[in-house]
């Protein structure tokens, strides 16, 4: 390469200089151990470019290669000179240039192997390789979390899904059913009343010389109001088991949602975070800015030693040298750049710097959860429920004064005489049952307004609130 074109040059001007007068031999001698110590520098400069070139994070040890380069130049070149001096008479002159000579080619070279360029040029490539380790393990661990997370949050969904489905249940077959069995309840309990008074009516108004005061107390204080209870009761009660029932399926699905989300903040948050500080550490101390720190020392010892070599020759060869070394440096120097460009890219907001909302959604998927359960709150579950019990007592009004009105057909048929009397009893009949079945509605409403109260909005949101992920995230 040439190299040291420009020292050689040099040396044989010192040399020509100091030698007038000297002999052919002694000439011709130093003259061949310039050339010598020509060949060795340049072997040795090429050797150390090579190295810095040929470095990576698999072919470390730069530094150490310099050295042994520097140390078999410098024991080269010494060889050199020692070897044109030893059979030679040197003039004073001629041993002041042997002994300048020899001692810029030793502090050249030795002063080369103390430059610490190439262990932090190794250093930086370190850097650039766990860079590049940690951006596809990272990536991997990130696709792992993610998948992870889908599982956890497939069965949260499938959870609130099917609370979506006991809020339909609950609008298409609960509400409707309890009113429909308190109808059903309420003709066949008052169809067996009728059948009563109608056996009463053929016995009595059908006969003649009627006790009407016998008449009437057979009408309305024989076994019907019991029967009519007995009956009206079976139908109400029958609805408050369902309640319990719901009640219960509600809370375990609110116990499997919640577990679920526990599990997910013990393995894929808990995996998430410490991955997240341990990236956080690592890149605190080694960013892009601590290994510029690097390069700018790499390159700034070597040329601090490029200023500090003795001759101007060797200054123009050292420049040389050091431009060459530091564009292999650079090389890496803009990997390592695009390496981190990357880096941040693909984790910023993830595992470096603050929390994006995009990652903790994809976590957390506090908006997805959201809409779910605002699909089921627009069925309106909690306002069907609240309503029931009106509706109940309005049904069963209106489904007793349906079915009782046969009796007041008969009571408006019995003699004028004890008609009104025949009344009374008939609306104190009608008081009691009313009253025993609007005591058996009264309770079973807390079962009722219990389970209206789960589907509220505001206890689906805590029920199956997402806070917890995303505190533990933020």
């Amino acid at each position: 390469m040439g190299w040291y074109s420009s020292r050689v040059s040099e040396l044989n001007e010192r040399l020509t200089r100091a030698s007038e007068g000297a002999a052919d031999p002694v000439k011709r001698a130093l003259s061949d151990a310039i050339v010598k110590v020509g060949n060795v520098a340049d072997q040795a400069l090429s050797a150390m470019l090579d190295a810095s070139e040929r470095t990576s994070a698999g072919n470390l040890g730069t530094q150490r290669k310099w050295q042994e380069r520097c140390a078999t130049a410098t024991a080269d070149i010494s060889r050199a000179f020692g070897d044109a001096a030893q059979d030679n008479m040197l003039s004073p002159s001629l041993q002041l240039f042997w002994y300048q000579a020899l001692e810029h080619e030793m502090a050249f070279f030795d002063s080369l192997a103390k430059v610490q360029t190439p262990q932090l040029h190794d250093d930086l490539l370190v850097h650039q390789d766990l860079l590049n380790k940690m951006l596809g393990e990272l990536w991997d661990k990130w696709t792992f979390l993610l998948s992870k997370d889908v599982v956890f949050e497939n069965d949260q969904r499938q959870v609130v899904q099917q609370i979506s489905r006991m809020a339909q249940s609950i609008i298409d077959e609960l509400a409707p059913g309890v009113l429909k069995r308190a109808s059903e309840g309420i003709s066949r309990a008052t169809s067996k009343s009728l059948g009563k008074a109608l056996q009463l009516d053929d016995k009595l108004l059908g006969g003649k010389g009627v006790d009407i005061a016998k008449y009437v107390a057979a009408v309305f204080d024989v076994e019907i109001p019991d029967e009519i209870s007995r009956d009206l009761l079976d139908a109400i009660q029958g609805g408050a088991d369902v309640y319990q029932v719901q009640k219960g399926h509600y809370r375990n699905l609110v116990a499997t949602y919640q577990s679920l989300v526990q599990a997910e903040k013990g393995s894929v948050l808990l995996l998430f975070n410490s991955t997240r500080a341990e990236v956080d550490a690592y890149y605190s101390k080694n960013d892009l800015g601590k290994a510029r720190v690097i390069l700018d020392q790499a390159k700034g010892y070597l040329s601090d030693w490029a200023s500090r070599v003795p001759s101007s020759a060797q200054k123009s060869e050292a420049s040389t040298f050091k431009d060459k070394v530091c564009a292999a440096i650079d090389t890496d120097w803009k990997l390592t750049e695009e390496l981190d460009g990357k880096f941040r890219d693909k984790f910023k907001g993830i595992f470096i710097q603050s929390l994006g909302n995009e990652t903790i959604e994809q976590l957390a998927e506090t908006y997805l959860f959201r809409q779910h359960l605002e699909e089921v709150t627009r069925k309106d579950a909690a306002g069907k429920l609240k309503a029931l019990p009106a509706n109940i007592q309005s049904e069963v009004d209106s489904a007793l004064d349906k079915g009782l009105r046969p009796i007041d057909d008969l009571v408006n048929r019995v003699p004028e005489e004890v008609r009104e009397l025949a009344r009374l009893g008939n609306e104190r009949f009608k008081a009691h049952v009313r009253a025993r079945l609007k005591e058996r509605i009264q309770a079973i409403l807390p079962a009722i307004l219990e389970l209206a109260a789960l589907w509220d909005p505001s206890n689906l949101s805590r029920d199956f609130s997402r806070e917890e992920l995303e505190k533990t995230l933020r």
